[in-house]
């Protein structure tokens, strides 16, 4: 790389201010921040002092910064409702796109902006970073080396995530707007439903979903506050994603033919706000204990992890190579998301294509309601997505 690229960040909340911006800061053989952009003037003003820029480097109106010719790179961080349109500007104005995951609340949306960067031959890279822990990149490099034989099934547990609010100057609850969000828990962590097909080796083409709010008498703002995926594969293999706000179980399993794979946290907990307690090796030799850093809080953990994924990008457009996570895969982690739902809505199991209902690809969650539903779903209930929808 003759020089760093020159980056946009476009989106000045918590995962902009406290985790990309730090990461390009510290890398500046990749990346040089040049410009800021955030209609909301107390985080762009944080987003500006933190990133060493002056004045006329900071904007309200997103589009200045994207279309800047001192940028090479775009990086987008607003919530996923509010990227289609600057993901597609920045492949169309020929930069080069980062995004936060999803890449929208919406399928469509999404491809559009797959769409976009392809035409423009851009790169669109999007931040996968749980790919880049060290007990993932471990269990990977077993499952590689046939140690445990043939995968055939799956289990990532989530099922205590914190139920963190976003940046305060905008909304910090948006993430309990399913027409802002596009889902609830599962669309805010769903690192592990890519993390359960990457360990796997399997492309998910089928899925049965049971998604629920709360308890009743309580109200989480129309969004599911509870996942359970049962994700199928061809010719065979199966994954199971478990997830919740709330303080159950975490911990990933990989069943073999000739073993298993364990991943735990610290008092069963769910990562990465529980640290690692060990990976483990089970075959008919015995039990192993694989060689990875165990006890890593969460400040020092993620950072590197979203350092790396973001190292990854840079490098892959250095190189003309695919970034770990581009937009195809992106997209497909985000129609595997929505079938969940869609699968919950209807009480079946659905094909991943579509996300489940071409309705539901074409208008996210929004649409569930307008299906022929049983009276058991849980948005016939009116449980779960409600709300204005545009």
């Amino acid at each position: 790389m003759s020089r760093p690229l020159r980056v946009a960040l476009i989106g000045c909340g918590n995962i902009a201010v406290n985790s990309h911006l730090p990461a390009f800061l510290a890398d500046p053989a990749r990346y040089q921040v040049v410009a800021v952009a955030d209609p909301t003037a107390s985080r762009l003003e944080i987003a500006r002092e933190a990133a060493g820029l002056g004045p006329e480097q900071a904007f309200a109106d997103p589009l200045r910064a994207i279309t800047s010719r001192d940028v090479d790179v775009v990086d987008v961080c607003t919530p996923q409702h509010l990227r289609r349109d600057l993901l597609v500007a920045a492949a169309e104005a020929g930069k080069h796109v980062i995004s936060e995951k999803p890449l929208a609340s919406i399928p469509a949306d999404a491809e559009k902006a797959v769409k976009a960067a392809e035409a423009a031959g851009v790169v669109l890279g999007v931040v996968h970073n749980y790919l880049f822990l060290p007990e993932f990149i471990a269990a990977q490099k077993i499952v590689d080396s046939g140690e445990i034989g043939t995968v055939r099934a799956v289990t990532v547990n989530y099922l205590g995530v914190l139920d963190l609010p976003g940046a305060g100057g905008y909304r910090p609850q948006w993430r309990h707007d399913p027409a802002a969000a596009g889902g609830g828990v599962l669309m805010d962590m769903l690192h592990a439903v890519y993390l359960a097909e990457h360990l796997l080796g399997a492309e998910f083409v089928r899925v049965s979903g049971y998604v629920d709010a709360d308890l009743p008498g309580t109200d989480s703002g129309g969004v599911e506050t509870l996942a359970l995926a049962r994700f199928e594969a061809d010719p065979a293999g199966a994954a199971m994603v478990n997830m919740a706000w709330g303080h159950g179980p975490g911990g990933v399993q990989v069943t073999g033919t000739q073993g298993r794979l364990m991943i735990r946290y610290a008092d069963d907990s769910t990562p990465p706000w529980a640290p690692l307690a060990g990976l483990s090796v089970t075959t008919a030799e015995g039990t192993r204990h694989e060689d990875v850093p165990i006890g890593v809080p969460l400040p020092e953990k993620m950072p590197v992890s979203i350092a790396d994924a973001l190292a990854d990008i840079a490098d892959a457009i250095s190189r003309g190579r695919r970034p770990a996570a581009d937009g195809r895969a992106a997209l497909h982690t985000l129609a595997c998301t929505l079938a969940v739902y869609t699968s919950a809505a209807l009480g079946r199991t659905v094909q991943i294509e579509d996300a489940g209902e071409p309705a539901v690809w074409s208008a996210g969650v929004g649409a569930l309601a307008g299906l022929d539903l049983p009276v058991h779903s849980p948005v016939t209930r009116g449980r779960l997505f409600r709300g204005r929808f545009v």
